[in-house]
């Protein structure tokens, strides 16, 4: 084997010798340790001082010899949501470890785990194959296996499913419902995956389209299948593990469990439908919520204080709609479809306020306030539930925020972030609103027993709601990270509360950053603010000392700017309002050439200098720190 020399640093001079200059017990371990003598030791002066150091010699090792003792614990080291022990055994696995195939090149690895050897055979499909399979080599493997009847592959085994669906559609002149996640949960759990089309009783089509797709989904693991117009049919495709001749027993058997379940979603519907969904509302007095805020009906009032308060900007002519919903909203989690199928929540809510009678706009959102439910989804479609998803999700923020439930790196089991980011997409294309009225309305509900600083409470939900903006703004709108942090690093940053007005400005200041001027007038901005920083403000500009002719031609420049500026800036002009701020730079920069700023033997015109720059620098230091800019 071969030989590779090797430095192993040791411990300081100080710590190694003593006083006398012999070794101390340090170095002796050191080296010991290695199976060396203290006078082998090497002294180097490093950085950090003098140290020993070691010279060895290490001989190489076989790669499987080392794969043997690897294995083992990368097995088991396979995370897995859920793991289980079986029979006497200790270790902790998905499902039994039946046999191990470890192969390195031709030859067998030798290893054992939980008591069960490591060999060079493996077993097929449980049903399609009997006995032990040898495999020779790792490139006989996928061979070897198909002959078992395992499709080794996950992507031949997702091509298989997704081409079965076609066929499906030709043969029965409908089309498979697919849903990529549901596909891909299949061809995980199956083998050899082969689609087994099978068919419902017609009378359960009169259940609600969502809960038909759902308990074929989400509990069966079925693909629904709709004609060719969009609508449900009485037909599904599920997939077995198995290929066999007589295929109408394997269907019988999904149809039975199907039948099954969807007799009991049809009692839960019937049953529910006999009780106005008042008497559901009533129920969530008695369902808890958090501890320390209350109950699901404690939660809903909240819900509908904070609906109220932003009903008038939202949608002032359908306050009764909006109080009518916000107390609806809830009521479906008492019900037992609910309870039995909880991803129906507000769909049923929906369901059964359109089936009692109940306007539409309010039923509608009874369902839509959950919206955006994910990354991705759609929003509210309508004014008055854009107003109780608002109410529904700041007021989940402001009280986790207020029982010190606050999202720290990774954890968020309260799924703020998601809830933030629903208000944020909600107010950029649905409701353009004050974030700092939203915020006070959360605050506002709360328990008196949870706000004793509102203040902190207030700047706490502001900060988090700073880290939203930057995601939604670069992740999901394209605008690069360093303008989203020039605009929200701005002196004054009242836009923050509307977030409309901050999305032009980023676009308007990403537009301008495009442009051929635009690093040099980033400089000349930045040197005035690096300037104005930190000086006092009490100054006032005296135009009789601005004697130099650069002084006075930017200060007719500044006086030009402010002018078109001003009405700019109110007419939320953004584009227009930098490309009229960057006409002043050539001024600034004759400026800069011609005088001293902080000439200190002349303090008078130095401060007059700088009250100069203090109020060039106000045309842009509410849009934008240019310091943040990257080019």
């Amino acid at each position: 084997m071969e030989k590779i020399k090797k430095k192993l640093s040791g411990p300081p001079k100080k710590s190694a010798v003593a006083p006398d200059g012999s070794f101390t017990g340090v170095a002796t371990g050191f080296a010991k340790k290695y199976g060396m003598e203290a006078r082998e030791l090497q002294l180097e002066t490093t950085p950090k001082g003098e140290y020993f150091f070691l010279m060895v010699e290490e001989t190489g090792r076989e790669t499987a010899k080392i794969i043997e003792e690897i294995l083992p614990q990368a097995i088991l080291s396979l995370p897995y949501p859920k793991t289980m022990r079986w029979g006497d055994g200790e270790i902790r696995f998905a499902r039994p470890i039946r046999s191990i195939l470890a192969l390195f090149g031709k030859a067998t690895l030798q290893f054992s785990l939980g008591g069960l050897a490591a060999g060079n055979t493996t077993r097929g499909h449980r049903f399609l194959s009997k006995g032990l399979l040898t495999v020779a080599s790792p490139e006989e493997y996928e061979a070897a296996l198909a002959k078992a009847g395992v499709t080794v592959d996950p992507a031949r085994r997702k091509q298989s499913i997704l081409r079965q669906f076609d066929e499906l559609d030709a043969r029965l002149a409908c089309r498979v419902i697919r849903d990529g996640e549901l596909a891909d949960e299949v061809c995980h759990l199956t083998e050899n995956p082969v689609a087994v089309d099978g068919s419902f009783k017609e009378s359960y089509l009169a259940l609600p389209r969502e809960l038909l797709i759902i308990v074929m989904k989400r509990h069966q693991r079925y693909f629904p299948v709709e004609d060719v117009g969009g609508k449900l049919t009485n037909r599904f495709v599920a997939f077995s593990n198995i290929n066999c001749d007589d295929i109408s027993a394997v269907r019988k058997g999904y149809e039975r469990v199907l039948e099954a379940r969807l007799s009991d979603a049809r009692f839960f519907h019937d049953e529910d439908s006999k009780r106005p969904l008042a008497h559901f509302a009533q129920k969530l007095s008695g369902i808890t919520y958090q501890k320390g805020l209350g109950t699901v009906a404690d939660k809903v009032a909240r819900v509908v204080n904070i609906s109220c308060t932003l009903a008038p900007a939202i949608c002032p002519t359908r306050e009764t709609e909006v109080m009518a919903a916000a107390e609806l909203c809830k009521a479906d989690l008492s019900s037992q479809m609910v309870f039995e199928f909880p991803e129906l929540q507000g769909i049923m809510g929906r369901e059964y306020a359109k089936a009692q009678g109940i306007d539409s706009v309010v039923a509608d959102a009874i369902d839509q306030h959950y919206r955006p439910r994910f990354s991705g989804d759609v929003l509210p479609e309508t004014d008055v539930a854009v107003c109780v998803a608002l109410a529904d999700n700041i007021e989940t923020i402001a009280g986790c925020f207020a029982l010190e439930f606050i999202p720290t790196g990774s954890e968020d089991p309260f799924s703020l972030r998601r809830h933030a980011l629903g208000i944020i997409r909600i107010l950029l294309d649905k409701a353009p609103l004050s974030l700092a009225a939203i915020i006070e309305a959360g605050i506002q509900c709360l328990p008196d027993h949870l706000k004793p600083d509102q203040t902190k409470l207030r700047h706490e939900l502001m900060e988090f709601f700073h880290g939203r903006i930057k995601n939604e703004f670069e992740a999901r709108r394209g605008i690069s990270h360093d303008v989203v942090d020039a605009v929200l690093g701005a002196g004054r940053n009242e836009r923050l509360f509307f977030l409309t007005n901050l999305f032009k400005l980023c676009d308007a200041l990403r537009a301008m950053k495009a442009e051929p001027y635009a690093e040099a007038l980033s400089i000349t901005f930045r040197r005035a603010a690096n300037i104005v920083k930190g000086q006092p403000a009490s100054t006032e500009l005296n135009e009789a000392l601005l004697t130099a002719k650069v002084e006075k031609e930017l200060y007719n420049a500044y006086l030009e700017v402010e002018k078109k500026v001003t009405p700019l800036k109110e007419a939320k002009n953004y584009m227009e309002v930098l490309k009229t701020i960057a006409g002043i730079r050539s001024a600034v920069d004759g400026f800069f050439d011609g005088v001293m700023v902080m000439d200190k033997d002349n303090p008078r015109l130095m401060d007059n200098r700088i009250a100069l720059l203090r109020k060039v620098t106000s045309l842009f230091e509410d849009m934008a720190d240019f310091s943040k800019l990257v080019f």
